[in-house]
């Protein structure tokens, strides 16, 4: 339904969450347990669902009638 733009921001949110965990593997030398995992994967859909969830209010703003800036300003 959201195309292309879905899957760009989805693996910009991967390469952000799988850069962040490879800097703090190699800082702090730790092994993940399974509930860390589980963590991870929670985080990596909670940012996707937030981006699908701007990207929605953005469209709809933009159907009402509003210009870009206005749609993505508070």
């Amino acid at each position: 339904m959201y195309g292309v733009r879905k899957m760009i921001v989805t693996m910009g949110v991967l390469v952000c969450f799988i850069v962040v965990l490879a800097a703090l593997l190699k800082l702090v030398d730790y092994a993940l347990s399974l509930s860390a995992i589980a963590a991870i994967i929670l985080s990596i859909g909670m940012g996707v669902d937030a981006n699908v969830l701007i990207f929605e209010r953005v469209r709809e703003e933009l159907k009402a009638g509003k210009t870009i800036q206005q749609a993505i300003s508070i």
